[in-house]
């Protein structure tokens, strides 16, 4: 199921794993974005974020343009909810390309 989240309240990092970054250019923008798609275990869903404001290597941290704040758990990987939320928000946002750019953000 696809559904909106609320507006962050507090500035507690949302825990995130099976993760990755993609890059797309969306809309009516002829900017790309980046955004953080992955699982968040707290509540066993997917998650496509907002647009990737900053990140903090030494941390694993992302902040989002809707405030909220990611901790990146783990290696990147795939999730299937993960995905299919993606490919739904791709859809609804009419995404114009997508390049995956995760190895910018996570040294192996």
């Amino acid at each position: 199921m696809i559904y909106g989240i609320a507006e962050p309240r507090n500035n507690f990092p949302v825990t995130i794993m099976a993760w990755s970054i993609k890059e797309i250019v969306w809309g009516e923008s002829e900017q790309p974005t980046r955004h953080l798609v992955g699982h968040i275990p707290q509540n066993s869903s997917g998650r496509a974020s907002s647009a990737i404001q900053s990140f903090d290597r030494e941390k694993m941290l992302i902040t989002t343009s809707s405030g909220r704040v990611y901790a990146l758990l783990g290696h990147p990987g795939e999730n299937a909810d993960a995905e299919f939320v993606w490919t739904h928000w791709k859809k609804i946002n009419n995404a114009q390309s997508e390049k995956d750019v995760t190895n910018e953000y996570y040294e192996s």
